[in-house]
């Protein structure tokens, strides 16, 4: 063997090793801050690389959920100028100090959902997430491109996290930040439910999006529920441009003091909005753990479906955060369509769930022509009556080039 060979060969030993130590020690690292609290928070399969774990499991913890945070100077109140990588960092910024407000931070991030405006910018926003987290948390991420509310911002984000303290509280509380309008709402440890998106069809995205609240009111009414215990909601709207009128409609059905977070995306869809909500049910957790950890429930005057449910509840505090999935190469539809969703159920597996305990799935395609194959391929893997709350939506890209299919989805543990 020629002394060249040797010394590659020793140079890749190395390198190999230096990567090994290098997860090792982020590993070490999140578990020293993820046990400085009473919620239990853990990665699973964290990546030094990406940035990013398979999933985040989370037990026995108030959970904050952010609105969608803008690369926003708060001296200015202006987007700041700059590249994707600056306001990614910008962005980063908002996020911590607003978590700040509520005792949690990005080092207990579980769930962080990343919206950029064009798809050449999201390897960028990667490089940059990896470099301003490295060694602060690797949470389950999620990456769609669409347009965003101001047309100067090239990135927006929105986060899950769990508090750095062991704080209780009874009902869903938020802050609201004067300067920048962004908000954050905590959740109670206990019974949450998932609702699906809804949609009223109208002439207008205003009108549209005045129906589609009103009706969700209805759900919340069905529920037991009241507009205060709305911990987040997500539009998909068209076009974006009317985004903050939208916006504006949906802050009107609450008072001032207790508008919650709201998120924005673009669809390209013949229905201007459809809404989806995160809701802190007002009757306290069980004093023993319940036998069934989740269960799905019909409205009345709705149509169950065998592929998804209209509200799924999670009896106990415990989520599985998982990140976004895509297939892991291109082929037809049905072989994009089982990719993702057997990676989906090895990963809910090995987090301590199944495919009949999903609470909420969010499906991006960038191809509305996968949507029948999809359609079917679901009830492969879905118990027809245990099927996630669910929206999907037709977007830009999903932000992998040669893919069309993501899915966003949250479980809760078996037992």
């Amino acid at each position: 063997m020629c002394p060249g060979s040797i010394y590659v060969r020793f140079f890749l030993m190395v390198n190999s090793l230096m990567k090994s130590l290098t997860n090792l020690l982020t590993a070490v690292v999140l578990l020293v801050l993820t046990g400085s609290a009473s919620a239990e928070v853990a990665y699973l399969n964290p990546s030094a690389e990406t940035g990013i774990s398979q999933c985040a499991v989370v037990k026995n913890s108030v959970l904050a959920h952010t609105s969608q945070i803008l690369p926003i100077n708060f001296n200015g109140g202006q987007v700041a100028a700059g590249n994707a990588g600056d306001q990614t960092a910008m962005v980063l910024q908002n996020l911590d100090y607003l978590l700040g407000k509520v005792d949690a931070t990005l080092y207990r991030v579980v769930k962080l959902n990343v919206y950029v405006a064009r798809e050449e910018l999201v390897s960028e926003v990667k490089q940059r997430l990896v470099k301003e987290l490295k060694f602060k948390v690797q949470p389950a991420c999620t990456f769609v491109v669409t347009k965003l509310a101001d047309p100067k911002a090239l990135v927006a984000m929105d986060v899950v996290a769990a508090l750095d303290s062991d704080k209780k509280i009874a009902k869903t509380e938020i802050y609201n930040d004067n300067v920048s309008g962004f908000r954050v709402a905590l959740l109670p440890a206990g019974r949450t439910a998932y609702i699906s998106g809804q949609a009223v069809k109208a002439d207008t995205l205003e009108e549209a999006t005045k129906k589609t609240m009103e009706e969700l009111h209805q759900t919340l009414k069905f529920l037991g529920g009241s507009p205060e215990n709305i911990v987040h909601l997500k539009a998909f709207l068209t076009p974006m441009k009317q985004g903050e009128s939208s916006a504006e409609v949906i802050d009107s059905f609450f008072p001032e003091k207790r508008r919650p977070p709201v998120t924005l995306v673009e669809w390209f869809s013949t229905l201007p909005v459809e809404i989806e909500m995160i809701v802190a049910l007002p009757e306290p957790a069980p004093a023993s753990r319940p036998a069934e950890t989740i269960v799905y429930k019909t409205p009345t005057g709705m149509k169950a479906s065998p592929v998804y449910s209209r509200v799924a509840i999670a009896e106990v505090s415990d989520r599985i955060y998982v990140s976004g999935i895509t297939s892991k190469e291109p082929g037809n539809y049905s072989t994009r369509i089982h990719s993702a969703f057997d990676q989906l159920k090895a990963i809910v597996t090995e987090a301590g769930s199944d495919m009949e305990h999903l609470a909420k799935a969010t499906y991006y395609v960038s191809d509305n022509e996968i949507s029948g194959d999809f359609g079917k391929i679901r009830q492969e893997y879905y118990n027809p009556k245990r099927p996630p709350a669910a929206s999907k939506a037709t977007v830009k890209s999903v932000g992998i080039p040669n893919r069309i299919l993501l899915m966003d989805m949250i479980a809760v543990p078996v037992k």
